[in-house]
């Protein structure tokens, strides 16, 4: 009741002061995120100001002039991942307030953060298994420290098991579509098959998780003509050439490993048409009803793992 995140690029900036100036209810603080403000460098061009941008600067400035109402119950925490400094609501905020800067963990830092939050709880995990839990959460550190909460109250004082998190810890998209190729490359069709379910049972709906699948084909792709133009190159620097996230750039450098260029090419080929059906509506799907699509899909797994 004391926690509110607010979007300040989409909120009006009357509302966010309401919001950061309320009193707390039953407690002695509230916590108020604000995503968005100062606003992010400019690109609209000097010489076509529009009134829209010329009210955005005047709303500002009184906003910036009101900071110093903020009464002390109230936490406010500005969230910028590219602020203007050259802003004047950005330097006067620096007056009044504390800035600092976070670097999101990625590999053996975040494996021993991950580590260190369950030897809190009184419990341990391996190394590996700890891999294995951030390849199925991704590496937000809100959502890993439910998921250590969880696991660690189910089995106080015991070692967490991949077995443990996979009965209890539902994998994001992103992490299921991993799986789902990953086994594609083992040619377990039994496995695919089952991540492709459990997306279902999770209620995703099926056409984005289709082009997740797609994507990361067209990855694996990537990776596979990197790798052969860069024998010697490693995840950092093939996510730097391709310019996605690191961790990314990891996982599908060892995934590629388990497909041969001939594979990624006709497994491609065969995402194509199973798409041109989709938009031409020979394979026809709504939220209520996927069930050709569905079928489409484990057609395409069980091409490949019958290969």
């Amino acid at each position: 009741m004391n926690l509110e995140v607010l979007d300040g690029e989409e909120k009006p900036l009357n509302e966010i002061m309401a919001a950061a100036i309320a009193m707390p209810f039953l407690s002695e603080k509230r916590l108020i995120f604000i995503h968005g403000l100062p606003d992010a460098p400019k690109t609209r061009n000097a010489d076509k100001v529009t009134k829209k941008d010329e009210k955005r600067d005047e709303e500002l400035k009184k906003f910036a002039e009101n900071l110093k109402d903020i009464p002390d119950s109230s936490v406010v925490v500005f969230v910028q991942p590219n602020p203007d400094k050259r802003f004047s609501f950005y330097k006067k905020l620096l007056k009044q307030a504390e800035v600092k800067e976070f670097f999101p963990l990625s590999g053996k830092l975040l494996v021993k953060w991950l580590q260190d939050r369950i030897s809190e709880k009184e419990s341990s995990i391996d190394y590996d298994t700890a891999e294995y839990l951030i390849s199925l959460t991704g590496q937000d550190l809100w959502r890993l420290s439910q998921e250590v909460s969880k696991l660690t109250n189910h089995s106080p004082g015991l070692p967490i098991t991949k077995i443990l998190i996979d009965q209890l810890v539902v994998p994001t998209l992103e992490a299921n579509i991993f799986h789902f190729t990953d086994a594609l490359g083992a040619k377990d069709h039994r496995k695919a098959i089952q991540n492709l379910h459990r997306t279902m049972a999770a209620g995703e709906n099926l056409r984005p998780v289709f082009y997740m699948i797609v994507r990361q084909f067209r990855l694996l792709l990537h990776a596979s003509g990197y790798m052969s133009t860069h024998p010697n190159g490693n995840s950092t620097a093939f996510a730097s050439y391709s310019k996605i996230h690191p961790f990314v750039a990891k996982n599908t450098l060892e995934q590629v490993k388990r497909f041969n260029f001939p594979e990624l090419k006709k497994s491609y080929a065969e995402l194509i048409e199973i798409d041109t059906a989709l938009k031409t509506s020979k394979i026809r799907t709504t939220v209520d009803d996927q069930d050709e699509l569905a079928l489409a899909i484990e057609r395409f797994i069980l091409g490949i793992c019958g290969d």
